[in-house]
């Protein structure tokens, strides 16, 4: 029983970072020649970009519908006063995992000691690995995850395969995944704070599976997410995620707040 209940608790603590991990991805997506409007700056962070996030209220928050010249209305969301989530884009040789990950040259560093090692181009971000201080977790992506391509634009559709390592608490874990994105809407957002015009509203779904090795135990997990963008901002205007597993189901709701170079 004593065995059980390690493995449902380290099952737990990675399927929670693993939705962390999904909110990140928001490109992935090559033009087509159809279709409106032209994200073309999508995740094209640079060094000493601030952005900071308002957490909100969960219950009965849905997607919404996708499609040409939708109005997605969000501006009756509850926030959640004084929780807020601010990300820094860092040189990996900043910080104090930056030498386990040798290929990257971009960091997304949270507020919650949440780390993102990336390797980005003009054109594309590929995820090297993933650290949370917190909980003493270390993740590197052997076969990298093509998480953003620019430009993006309405009805792209892309799927990627990844595969993971990582230990925690003297266990080790193993994983693959595969990532589909599809944008599939645009129009207009509205928020608590602005409105925002010609968005653009991609899709994500992750579906993975880890093998706990010293058990041989399997876990999977589903993650749909949905994340708008205008031509303005490089970040993310809302993120919407819900994960499904047998042992772990969360949802998130997140928009922006600010975003400063």
């Amino acid at each position: 029983m004593k065995k059980w209940k390690i493995k449902l608790e380290l099952i737990t603590i990675v399927q929670e970072n693993m939705k962390i991990i999904i909110l990140i991805i928001c490109g992935l997506l090559p033009a087509v020649l159809y279709g409106q409007p032209l994200i073309e700056n999508a995740e094209n962070f640079k060094v000493g970009t601030v952005l900071v996030f308002q957490h909100c209220e969960t219950e009965n928050v849905q997607f919404g519908n996708g499609g040409a010249n939708q109005v997605w209305d969000f501006s009756s969301l509850k926030i959640k006063k004084s929780e807020t989530t601010i990300e820094r884009m860092v040189l990996p040789q900043s910080t104090k995992h930056g030498e386990l990950f040798p290929k990257a040259n971009l960091v997304e560093e949270y507020s919650d000691n949440r780390l993102v090692y990336m390797l980005k181009t003009d054109t594309e971000n590929y995820l090297l690995g993933f650290v949370d201080t917190t909980k003493s977790l270390i993740l590197k992506y052997n076969d990298p995850m093509l998480f953003a391509k620019r430009p993006l634009k309405y009805g792209d559709t892309i799927t990627d395969s990844y595969t993971t390592e990582y230990s925690m608490k003297n266990f080790d874990f193993k994983g693959q995944g595969t990532v589909t994105i599809v944008a599939d809407g645009y129009g207009k957002l509205v928020l608590p704070d602005n409105t925002y015009e010609n968005v653009l509203r991609v899709k994500i779904t992750q579906e993975q599976t880890d093998i706990l090795t010293q058990y041989s135990s399997v876990s999977k997990t589903e993650t749909i997410s949905y994340i708008w963008f205008d031509k303005t901002h490089t970040s993310a205007l809302l993120k919407i995620d819900e994960t499904k597993s047998t042992h772990y189901n969360n949802k998130s709701v997140e928009y922006l707040l600010s975003e400063t170079h």
